[in-house]
């Protein structure tokens, strides 16, 4: 073949690309790709995005699951590990998540689920949950105090640990975390409302977290009333007659 035949057959052979090329640009123009439909999709992690590239909703595995954001930078945990989805709000801060869970080893198992609500800049504040150990189950409504301080530092303090480069190291910075959450003051849970055990059981706390309402009615059917001192022991009780 002549070196001038080759030259055009190559000129000829790059215009049939150019025009697919063309072609298929102009046929994924017309078929909107910023909208598309599928049957099915299979993905470890899936970001829901802002336009200034803050998150909104990250559903993820456990492998893939992130860390702790807060303005929309991330920062790693120092524990979590879990799968679920994680909400966001507008500075791209987390504000909650559904988590879904179970371990088995041996005859042991756990199992815990739950949707979690987070305060401004600060931890949870309400969530739905279910815990299971080996039996001993419990679910329902939780209500904590959290203090007005934000969160940041033991985010920081989060991050450091797990970048720890011994236990010691990381057990020592977890202290410290305690610590700073111990620092701001009475926190804990004021309402919890469910199952728990055999008991249907509304418990009410004080500032500190510590029982002093309960109503039960439990696995026989039989309502009552406590009233609890700061100790937790009981100084008045009701029961049906």
């Amino acid at each position: 073949m002549s070196p001038f035949l080759r030259q055009n057959l190559m000129f000829a052979w790059m215009g049939v690309i150019t025009i697919g090329l063309v072609a298929v640009a102009a046929t994924r123009a017309s078929s909107d790709p910023e909208n598309a439909t599928f049957d099915q999709i299979t993905v470890h992690r899936l970001n829901v995005v802002e336009d200034n590239g803050n998150p909104r909703v990250i559903i993820s595995d456990r492998k893939e699951f992130p860390g702790l954001y807060w303005e929309g930078k991330e920062y790693k945990h120092h524990s979590r590990d879990s799968a679920g989805f994680l909400f966001f709000n507008d500075d791209g801060t987390e504000v909650g998540g559904m988590y879904f869970d179970a371990r088995h080893q041996a005859d042991q198992y756990s199992a815990s689920s739950g949707i979690l609500f987070d305060q401004y800049h600060q931890d949870q504040t309400m969530g739905l949950m279910y815990r299971d150990q080996n039996g001993q189950r419990s679910a329902g409504l939780h209500v904590w105090d959290r203090p007005d301080q934000s969160l940041f530092p033991v985010i920081q303090m989060s991050d450091a640990a797990a970048k720890a480069k011994t236990p010691e190291e990381k057990a020592e910075i977890e202290k410290k975390m305690m610590a700073v959450a111990t620092s701001w003051g009475p926190q804990g849970e004021r309402l919890f409302a469910g199952k728990s055990g055999g008991n249907s059981v509304v418990r009410l706390a004080d500032t500190h977290g510590r029982p002093r309402l309960l109503l039960q009615v439990d696995e026989s059917g039989a309502p009552s009333v406590e009233f609890l001192d700061e100790t937790g022991k009981v100084i008045k009780r009701i029961d049906a007659k």
